[in-house]
């Protein structure tokens, strides 16, 4: 994103009482992978935009989870890794994985992916001691094997462990008692709402 853009951006979502920023806490950790070198293309494409924001209904929706999660495990936290997403970057990533196994993973611009309008959060779960929990494939891994869909088959075949079933299992209790969708492919994308409602 350029300075524009990014000031453009931050504006629109400061003023707009639709939308919330996620402040780091007590069990709450922002770790935004494409704000960083960390993540699948292996650059920082969101520039000075390092703030994470979500729809009120999905900032709503988090924070039960979070609450859930801690009844369930009162030590344990979330990192998010992304929530909304500006359709500048959304264009960069489908760039990238146009035309390869990837493509199934990032969605069209032209349509938009729920991240654009702040109601999809990526997220894993953090142990008591601050470390992420094994889910068995990492964040933005396009490998069948993080597909939640099919875990029954890579559990059976020894690929996964029940450890990491188990891992997914907490992060997953806790978001969809909270009223979000697992997306059937990505073991730590949540919608808030179905597309359709968006």
């Amino acid at each position: 994103m350029n300075a524009d853009q990014v000031i453009k951006s931050l504006s629109f979502l400061q003023r707009n009482t639709d939308f919330i920023e996620l402040h780091e806490g007590e069990g709450l950790k922002i770790d935004l992978r494409y704000a960083s070198t960390n993540n699948f293309v292996g650059h920082d494409m969101y520039g000075p935009f390092r703030q994470a924001f979500l729809h009120k209904i999905a900032a709503a929706k988090l924070s039960d989870a979070f609450r859930l999660l801690r009844k369930a495990h009162p030590r344990y936290g979330f990192i998010v890794y992304d929530a909304l997403r500006p359709r500048s970057v959304q264009r960069v990533l489908w760039d990238h994985v146009k035309g390869t196994d990837g493509e199934n993973y990032i969605a069209n611009p032209d349509n938009g992916s729920l991240h654009n309008f702040g109601f999809a959060v990526d997220l894993s779960v953090l142990d008591e001691h601050g470390r992420e929990l094994d889910m068995g494939a990492g964040y933005d891994d396009f490998r069948p094997i993080a597909q939640p869909r099919m875990e029954a088959q890579f559990l059976e075949q020894g690929m996964l462990t029940h450890q990491h079933i188990n891992n997914r299992m907490v992060l997953r209790q806790a978001m969809e008692a909270a009223g979000f969708i697992q997306l059937a492919h990505e073991w730590w994308h949540y919608d808030a709402l179905p597309k359709a409602e968006v």
